[in-house]
């Protein structure tokens, strides 16, 4: 899988991942080993970094880290959340980015 992680599904979850392509697991990969400090330094727009508690690929304290970075920036972690975060806990998700964009804009 050239070097990205397959995500680890709780027996519990129902839903299946859907299949990559060779030149989309190619591109996650990318994305997965750059290194985006200083865009997110360069960025001046309001920017929420989100983790799950659970996450299989990202320690949660990352999001802080990341959001630290950032001019405008904020994090926060859903609880019981693994790394898809919006799939797994959406009304969680959902609320966190609701309240995040009435206090930026």
């Amino acid at each position: 899988m050239d070097g990205f992680p397959r995500p680890h599904y709780r027996r519990s979850d129902r839903r299946r991942p859907p299949c990559l392509s060779p030149p989309e697991l190619a591109l996650l990969n990318d994305h997965a080993q750059r290194d985006w400090r200083s865009t997110i330094r360069s960025s001046d727009l309001p920017v929420l970094f989100v983790a799950g508690s659970d996450s299989e690929f990202w320690p949660s304290a990352h999001a802080a880290a990341a959001a630290a970075l950032a001019p405008n920036g904020a994090s926060t972690v859903v609880a019981r959340a693994g790394h898809a975060t919006n799939m797994e806990r959406p009304h969680s998700f959902n609320k966190a980015v609701a309240e995040f964009l009435e206090s930026a804009f």
